[in-house]
């Protein structure tokens, strides 16, 4: 049954103009984005971090729960990582570094009176993002995962909760072979109680033709390129049950400037690559003169404002996207990130389709 409707929420983002308390009655879950690992263990970071984020509050814990107290099945985790978050590697390295990386994350959790943990290693066996990454971490991982299953285990337990209850373990997967190359999936899989597979940036900050970023199906200028189908048969056949995979959806869009009135599959220009909320899509650029385009293969729209060509999500991909996911009968879906959809399109979207 596709039930899940996950949100994550940046820490460092302005969320007072949301209508939380009605939001709260759409979601399934919220992902706090993020808390990270300095010498081993997890914490909130009270100055900025290595992305430039801003300093995050534990005001937002309290809102959080306000949410939860308007329904009562909301479950709120916390979300570990994120790009450019480093100290994975180190501290899944061995016995004992594993073991004081899950403590301090269940303390986290508890203390913050939250329902689970999301793994958000980005990624495992990989220094794409200029973190530190050994070979190791492809078993290791599995290893840390394991020591978070049994002290959530052991916890939801000792507090006698059962069923839907019980503490969660989630992670964020990249939507790519490159990802599945640095982890045992099958066992991950089996660990977690279920996997947001982050299917949007296809195209991302390296891109330097115009293409589709969180496309459903493959253009047929780009048969080899990435798509939500392609990257969900990857995962199944790599052992993620379907009832387990939640399809990603982006609230926001990938730009690139220099590709003149050819738009999607023309060159541009390197390193000009942007990324846009949807409030700014519909906001500013279709209001400024921007020209929308479909897509029907790919099942996906995007834009053209003067020379910029602006992959996106809207209500009709998000459709087929629905579509999709009831019929391949996945776990549900989630997006990144809250804040940059005000004009709630989106996420009323999600929630319709979900609720059928």
């Amino acid at each position: 049954m596709s039930n899940i409707l996950l949100a994550y929420f940046a820490g460092w983002r302005d969320w007072s103009a949301l209508p939380l308390l009605r939001d709260a009655q759409r979601l399934t879950h919220i992902c706090y984005a993020f808390a990270n690992i300095r010498d081993g263990k997890v914490v909130l970071l009270t100055g900025e971090d290595d992305a430039g984020h801003q300093p995050r509050s534990e005001e937002h814990f309290a809102k959080l729960h306000e949410l939860r107290g308007v329904n009562p099945q909301l479950k709120l985790l916390i979300s570990i990582g994120g790009w450019g978050a480093d100290g994975f590697s180190d501290a899944a390295l061995t016995d004992e570094s594993r073991a004081i990386f899950a403590d301090s994350a269940i303390a986290f959790m508890t203390q913050r009176g939250l329902d689970g943990i999301d793994l958000d290693w980005e990624y495992p066996s990989n220094n794409m993002a200029s973190i530190v990454a050994r070979p190791e971490d492809q078993h290791n991982f599995t290893l840390m995962l394991g020591a978070l299953r049994e002290r959530l285990d052991q916890l939801s337990d000792a507090e006698g909760r059962t069923g839907k209850a019980r503490y969660l373990l989630t992670i964020a997967a990249g939507a790519g072979q490159y990802y599945l190359d640095g982890v045992e999936m099958a066992e991950v899989a089996r660990l977690c109680d279920f996997v947001n597979l982050m299917t949007y940036d296809y195209y991302n900050g390296w891109a330097t033709k115009a293409g589709h970023h969180t496309n459903l199906f493959n253009t047929l200028g780009d048969p080899e390129g990435d798509s939500c189908q392609r990257s969900v048969d990857l995962f199944i056949a790599n052992g993620l049950p379907a009832d387990k995979l939640v399809l990603g959806c982006a609230f926001y869009g990938r730009g690139l400037d220099g590709v003149g009135k050819a738009g999607l599959g023309a060159p541009g220009t390197p390193k000009s690559n942007t990324s846009i909320n949807y409030d700014d899509i519909v906001g500013k650029l279709l209001p400024d003169g921007a020209v929308r385009y479909w897509d029907d293969d790919a099942k996906a729209p995007w834009l053209l404002y003067n020379d910029t060509f602006v992959s996106y999500e809207d209500a009709e991909s998000l459709s087929h996207k629905l579509a999709f996911l009831k019929e391949r009968k996945l776990a549900g879906a989630f997006f990144w990130e809250y804040t940059e959809d005000h004009t709630d399109t989106l996420l009323a979207t999600l929630w319709e389709g979900l609720k059928d």
